[in-house]
């Protein structure tokens, strides 16, 4: 799958793709109850150029980490990053596909997504990462989710963009229901969107007019207009070791 050059130049010296922040990812982080001085392997679904890699390397200071992601461009900016923190005997990067994770079973005591498991769903996602993950291992994942009744405008873009964004509780009865232990959620402050949208919009003044700056746009003007209606929450979950 090849991302047309727009893309990149739209997210052009961003350093996430995705509403979020390191006081956010940290917060996550805040909820995993193993020693921070613990050897865990950790995998990073998405990780896109790397800033909760970071943050996790930083926080779990003895673990590996594995950041895949499907598109080598970012990766390479990650892997910069990682040269200029000095962090390569222990953070690896991988070009791979979040469809088909190419780990043995029970790998992983934290299996970490930020935004990005709507691309293969987040049902599909609870269903198939559990198989990476370690009995009482932590999975989580920010995903796309009404915080109130939406207006029609917010819902007719989001049916279209993203089917399976709902609302907090039913996501919560997805997780149960699949055998996950459901340990919190908390949902990500306006001033993550607000910040990225700001350096999105940024990006955009500088680019030609077409059908991505226009969807870009329809995004962004769709959140300033409802942003009472969806974020992004994070959910926090165990995997059974009784199943």
């Amino acid at each position: 799958m090849e991302i047309p050059l727009y893309f990149y130049e739209a997210f052009r010296n961003m350093d996430r793709l995705a509403p979020g922040s390191d006081e956010s990812t940290l917060k996550a982080i805040n909820y995993i109850d193993f020693n921070r001085d613990s050897e865990l392997n950790i995998l990073d679904i998405g990780c896109g150029v790397g800033s909760q890699t970071l943050l996790l390397a930083k926080y779990f200071k003895n673990s590996t980490i594995e950041a895949i992601d499907l598109f080598n461009h970012y990766l390479k900016c990650l892997d910069e990053k990682i040269n200029k923190y000095d962090l390569g005997n222990r953070v690896y990067t991988c070009q791979m596909d979040m469809n088909d994770l190419d780990y043995p079973n029970c790998e992983f005591e934290i299996v970490f997504s930020e935004a990005s498991a709507y691309i293969m769903g987040f049902k599909k996602a609870l269903k198939e990462w559990k198989r990476v993950l370690k009995d009482d291992g932590y999975l989580i994942i920010s995903e796309l989710s009404w915080i109130q009744k939406p207006s029609f405008e917010s819902k007719n873009f989001w049916k279209t963009h993203y089917s399976e964004i709902d609302s907090i509780d039913n996501k919560i009865n997805q997780i149960k229901e699949e055998g996950y232990i459901f340990v919190d959620y908390f949902i990500l402050p306006k001033k993550d969107f607000e910040s990225y949208y700001h350096n999105l919009k940024s990006n955009l003044k500088d680019l030609d007019n077409n059908s991505f700056k226009k969807d870009f746009k329809k995004e962004i003007d769709l959140y300033e207009n409802n942003s009472d209606d969806y974020s992004y929450v994070f959910y926090i979950m165990k995997k059974s070791a009784y199943q």
